[in-house]
């Protein structure tokens, strides 16, 4: 791969930005951390910023994992999560990227969400869940 970061304005929430980092990228050491501790990505503080590990895509050969992070991410911002993260908090960006990316049409990604979800939650997924995050991202 050429680029070692791709940057581009989140469609959910486009105040916010998005970086994909590659190893190749001489920042890549210092995110690195940042990964190991907030999973494949985090929000920067104050920054209208989120990064996101790249090396994700050798573990899973679909790039729809890309836009399910991103829609986690935007969902901790939209949820008003200010940290550290919690299992209540984690659970409820999931169920709130299930819904940003029900409403765009990302059918691939909301597959490997499911496909997930009772492993990262200890539940099974029922839109039983979403009412409540349904009405806090003001989609009712």
């Amino acid at each position: 791969m050429d680029e070692t970061q791709i940057e581009y304005k989140s469609e959910f929430l486009p105040n916010i930005t998005i970086v994909v980092v590659f190893k190749e990228d001489p920042l890549y050491p210092q995110v690195n951390e940042y990964f190991d501790e907030y999973g494949y990505g985090f929000m920067v503080p104050g920054k209208d910023l989120v990064i996101i590990d790249g090396e994700i895509l050798e573990e899973v050969d679909d790039t729809s994992i890309i836009k399910f992070i991103e829609a986690h991410e935007i969902s901790h911002i939209l949820l008003n999560h200010s940290g550290p993260r919690n299992e209540k908090e984690e659970l409820e960006a999931d169920l709130g990227a299930y819904l940003l990316l029900s409403h765009n049409g990302y059918n691939n990604a909301i597959d490997l969400l499911l496909e997930h979800f009772e492993d990262r939650h200890g539940i099974k997924f029922s839109e039983d869940l979403l009412p409540e995050i349904s009405k806090k991202l003001g989609f009712d």
